[in-house]
């Protein structure tokens, strides 16, 4: 597939993410076995000292999380490609990630099959179907009709779909119709009191910015945004300047920024939204970030002013107020390292959730509570001849100011502040609400119409 305006490649040759993966790299040379290989580049590589004998004890198929780190990981020539094409923006199926809920969980909202997010651009949210909303049957095109009480259920009622073929989705928020299809993800949104932006492709990869009418966050102060962007992956860059440009075309005086649930993505892209978010600031650090290797070397890495048109660029003057949580992280963390470090943001302008206890004890994520998820390293992933791949973490992360946030993430030690959320994504997402009201309190900037 070609892309058109606004798209430039998101994973070509130097690319680099912060999931953290850096960069793909061809490696040089033929082995005795793909073993071999991951051998070497394991000691060439990777940022601790492993032993040889434990890396082939374990096995390519068992290297992460046990001689490697949770972030390393071994492909298949198959898997690799997926990996490839997902990251770019290809996507297939209808755009959820969907958890099973129990009664017992103690979630107000209810129990049963959650929809936890829905992509940009995807079948699923052009249907309207939204994040926080409980699935409870599926209709075939025949009328047929499924009962969904667990995430099997769920999986195998979309698996027997073929693509294209007509469904619906029963659900406590009313019913949605969609099909299976191959589409490009987009990955912000922007709302205001009175509309909402979402973009899209079309078919030839053109992106759109489409606008709605909408009182769905009629709670927001006038001159304020809300802006999410779910990942740092595809086309996310110039998706955030054609929004930062409807933005200040209509002269919006503040902004919500939410991160939160976003688990990182491509180090370029951080790079260029960096640029768009301190453009304006008259004293600003060139260093997005800087890594460091395990032989002491270290490498940095440039804010991307990949756009020189200024309409994009957010205002110096405009008070920014940032979402995260425990599922914040990587790129995400790194793009608030450069917030902080620039000045355009204090930790006392960053809210992180503090969860109810259901949720830390249905995720096991207690240790994690009212912080990011703290991941200050960084991976590069290698591939071979054979199309196989190795992701290995190869260095620590810093911000511009040198603050390597790794294990420890960022919260309410560092000045953040703290604000209830029941669950990670909720319907009517009282978290936001509640951010809302605690600026309006503190008599925040953005209240000013």
């Amino acid at each position: 597939m070609s892309f058109k305006k606004f798209y430039r490649p998101a994973a070509v040759a130097a690319a680099a993410a912060l999931s953290i993966a850096l960069a793909f790299m061809s490696a040089c040379g033929i082995y005795a076995s793909t073993l071999d290989w991951a051998v070497s580049m394991i000691n060439r590589y990777y940022y601790l000292d492993v032993s040889e004998d434990a890396i082939r004890e374990a096995g390519l198929e068992n290297l992460c999380g046990n001689v490697l780190d949770i972030y390393s990981q071994y492909y298949t020539a198959e898997e690799y490609d997926a990996v490839t094409a997902s990251n770019e923006g290809s996507r297939s199926g209808i755009g959820v990630s969907y958890r099973y809920i129990p009664s017992s969980a103690g979630f107000s909202g209810g129990s049963g099959v959650y929809i936890a997010s829905v992509l940009g651009n995807s079948p699923a949210q052009r249907s309207g179907l939204r994040a926080g909303t409980f699935i409870k049957e599926g209709v075939a095109a025949d009328g047929t009709r499924t009962a969904i009480e667990n995430n099997q259920d769920f999986s195998d009622f979309i698996d027997a779909r073929a693509e294209g073929e007509q469904f619906t989705l029963v659900t406590d928020r009313g019913t949605f119709v969609m099909a299976r299809e191959n589409y490009t993800m987009s990955y912000c949104y922007m709302a205001t009191d009175d509309g909402e932006w979402t973009i899209s492709y079309n078919s030839s990869g053109e992106m759109s910015v489409d606008y709605s009418e909408s009182g769905r966050y009629s709670y927001l102060p006038e001159g304020a945004a809300y802006i999410s962007l779910s990942q740092f992956y595809g086309n996310a860059a110039d998706e955030m300047a054609a929004l930062l440009k409807q933005f200040n075309a209509m002269g919006c005086t503040s902004l919500i920024f939410d991160l939160r649930n976003n688990g990182g993505g491509y180090v370029s892209v951080m790079q260029s939204l960096s640029h768009l978010f301190t453009a304006n600031l008259s004293d600003r650090s060139p260093i997005a970030m800087y890594a460091e290797y395990k032989d002491g070397s270290r490498t940095q890495y440039a804010v991307d002013g990949f756009t020189s048109d200024q309409s994009c660029y957010l205002p110096a003057d405009c008070p920014v107020t940032v979402l995260a949580n425990n599922g914040t992280a990587s790129a995400s963390e790194a793009l608030i390292g450069v917030l902080v470090s620039d000045g355009l943001i204090d930790y006392s302008d960053i809210y992180v959730s503090d969860f109810s206890q259901s949720y830390l004890d249905a995720t096991g994520t207690a240790e994690k509570n009212c912080r990011t998820y703290g991941k200050g390293i960084m991976q590069s992933t290698f591939t071979y001849y054979t199309g196989e791949a190795l992701k290995l973490t190869v260095a620590r992360i810093f911000w511009p100011d040198g603050t390597c946030i790794h294990d420890v993430g960022i919260g309410v030690n560092d000045g953040c502040n703290a604000v209830s959320a029941e669950w990670s994504v909720t319907y009517a997402d009282e978290e936001l609400q509640a951010v809302v009201a605690a600026l309006a309190a503190a008599g925040a900037p953005s209240q000013a119409a």
